[in-house]
């Protein structure tokens, strides 16, 4: 208005020095009011015209922390964390969000910052972290920046990172390079030395014919044991062929696995029981094998395939028949006289075998021959088994 009246009184004193002498005083009133209301339309328009100042940008809310949750433990394996939130309220087109890490609650000694990363359309933000120092505590926040305004961090939350794990390659016991076995051998290793706080340990084994493991005909897992572990393939291997062997120890909850064992190689040969039922050309144990490895047992005199005769009843027989070679393998797999006809009986190989401990015979009873201790006791801890016509 100031500047009104500066304009009208100029226009005024020009119009009063350039118009006395031709105009009247009413004419005079009537030019300056027009002169005036056209400078105040001209003020007015130029004031209507001028555009309004924009308003400040609200900021968004802070976006709510959600993995990992408060007090969470990772394990060191499981890096490299992912940082998410769900997106903070209010948020204006163009949102980006702040990650922080530090060492302390009060963020004096950050990490690492992910600045700039764009909002998530499904309602979450995410950012992936360098690997962390492990077996240490971390503090993480977030916040969003809309343009033009940045948002507030959220709460921090607490994670920890556990130790470092590391799980030593197994050392095989057997069986070891060149080694003959039975047709299910049992592959034992000493147990996997093991830093850092390993969770619960299983050993996997691998048995192949080729050396690099292409093709494994065996892939088989068993719990940690006390100072070794073992496994026994629960079928019958492939006779005569050199297989290869392997194992791992796996801490599975912290997703560690070592080193492979040294390779063995071993070749499954039958044992003396199903030598002697494979030349008769019948299945030692067609069903549910008995546990156990053989060794344990030599085959004396009469082992060989013949026809005897059982003289009271005039009978003749085949010698071994499938029953003898069974309690032979029993005992060859360390079973007791009892515990081996027992053990049949329970398991569909029905038998009328029966033990007559020593001193007096220390025989086993079938039905036209019996099987012997030789001299009634054990040979060098092994049994030395006779066949004998009753």
């Amino acid at each position: 208005m100031l500047l009104v009246s500066i304009v009208i009184r100029q226009i005024c004193g020009i119009v009063g020095y350039t118009g006395t002498s031709r105009l009247s005083r009413h004419n005079k009133r009537m030019f300056t009011r027009s002169v005036v209301l056209g400078v105040c339309l001209v003020v007015a328009s130029a004031a209507c015209s001028k555009s309004p100042t924009a308003p400040t940008p609200a900021p968004a809310g802070a976006p709510v922390l959600t993995t990992p949750t408060n007090g969470a433990q990772i394990p060191n394996q499981g890096q490299p964390v992912t940082l998410v939130v769900l997106n903070a309220s209010g948020s204006a087109a163009g949102t980006t969000y702040t990650f922080e890490v530090a060492s302390d609650i009060g963020f004096t000694t950050k990490v690492q910052t992910k600045d700039g990363v764009p909002a998530g359309i499904t309602g979450q933000t995410s950012a992936q972290l360098d690997p962390l120092p492990a077996q240490k505590d971390y503090y993480w926040r977030a916040r969003a920046q809309a343009p033009g305004a940045a948002g507030t961090f959220s709460d921090p939350f607490r994670f920890t990172i556990g130790g470092s794990i590391t799980l030593g390659a197994p050392l095989p016991i057997g069986p070891l390079t060149n080694a003959e076995t039975s047709s299910r051998p049992v592959l034992r290793v000493s147990n996997a030395n093991r830093t850092g706080p390993t969770g619960p340990i299983s050993y996997r084994f691998e048995i192949a014919s080729d050396s690099g493991f292409a093709a494994p005909l065996v892939i088989g897992s068993n719990g940690e044991g006390i100072n070794e572990t073992g496994f026994t393939p629960t079928a019958d291997l492939p006779m005569g062929n050199r297989l290869f062997w392997r194992a791992f120890a796996i801490d599975a909850a912290n997703a560690v696995t070592s080193p492979s064992s040294t390779v063995q190689s071993f070749t499954p040969m039958p044992s003396q029981a199903e030598a002697v039922a494979q030349r008769l050309g019948v299945a030692l144990w067609p069903g549910i094998k008995p546990p156990g490895t053989t060794g344990q047992a030599t085959m004396g005199d009469n082992w060989q395939i013949q026809t005897l005769h059982y003289l009271p009843a005039n009978v003749y027989f085949q010698s071994p028949d499938i029953e003898m070679l069974r309690i032979f393998d029993l005992l060859d797999r360390g079973f007791d006289p009892d515990g081996a006809a027992a053990w049949m009986n329970s398991n569909g190989y029905p038998t009328a075998a029966l033990w007559y401990p020593p001193p007096e015979k220390a025989v086993i009873g079938l039905k036209y021959v019996y099987l012997a201790s030789r001299n009634k006791v054990f040979v060098n801890g092994t049994w030395e088994i006779v066949l004998r016509v009753e």
